[in-house]
């Protein structure tokens, strides 16, 4: 499933889009959820809430009343999590240059065919499957999370006797309770993530100590560290360190 928003002032475009892709599903092993905005506002005002929901890819037309496409495209490329994959739509080529500055994957111009926009959709999917291994998909009492795996410091098991199989997943930015195990999400993510205890998963990238019984995160953070492992453990972070330091 890829997650897409579309943002344009016109409605026949979002009914237009919406026909394509349920097209583009029927003929393709390919499945969206989109989400429709009338203006840029509307589109940041998503991203400005504290839980929104992430995309894949972008569908944004250029010139709308208020804030035009490439000025909310590059609010967004502000933000901290701005790696969405940028589409814009335009009636005219003039703004193809200016669109090199927020890195957008197409530049498509009104009116789009199906037969264009099947050709870049073929392109987008391709793209987005070579990336994702790079993103996990998690899912909490919010909705579906796309997280970059990259942006993941830790998962600690939930110590609560009521709470079964219950992970927090704290990231750079926010947390999320999800429902698995340890040893599941151990197993999936690999290096750089480490089993430091039976209970907790730490990756590497953000460890920035030890103590005698804990590993010390980049957020400040402590989380315990098995003691009869602790050795294996300091050699294997000793040797992922220099590893990213080989030349």
């Amino acid at each position: 499933m890829l997650f897409g928003g579309v943002c344009d002032d016109d409605k026949e475009i979002h009914e237009g889009l919406s026909q394509f892709f349920s097209e583009f599903e029927r003929n393709n092993d390919c499945k969206f959820h989109l989400t429709y905005f009338s203006s840029g506002e509307e589109l940041l005002e998503h991203y400005l809430c504290k839980n929104f929901e992430k995309f894949h890819f972008l569908f944004l037309d250029i010139e709308m009343a208020g804030i035009n496409g490439l000025e909310t495209a590059k609010q967004i490329r502000s933000l901290t999590n701005n790696d969405v994959t940028i589409i814009f739509l335009s009636s005219y080529p003039d703004y193809v240059m200016e669109s090199f500055d927020v890195l957008t994957f197409q530049y498509l111009l009104k009116p789009l065919t199906y037969d264009v926009f099947e050709s870049k959709m073929m392109r987008l999917c391709a793209h987005l499957s070579s990336t994702a291994k790079q993103v996990m998909f998690l899912k909490d009492q919010r909705g579906q999370n796309i997280v970059p795996i990259s942006e993941i410091i830790a998962i600690s098991k939930l110590k609560h006797s009521l709470v079964q199989n219950k992970l927090q997943v704290i990231t750079t930015d926010q947390e999320f309770l999800i429902t698995g195990t340890i040893s599941s999400y151990s197993v999936k993510l690999g290096i750089p993530f480490l089993l430091v205890y039976r209970s907790v998963i730490v990756n590497m990238d953000y460890i920035r100590g030890f103590t005698a019984n804990s590993v010390v995160t980049s957020n400040q953070l402590d989380f315990p560290i098995s003691r009869t492992q602790i050795k294996q453990i300091k050699d294997t972070y000793a040797k992922y360190m220099a590893g990213k330091f080989i030349i």
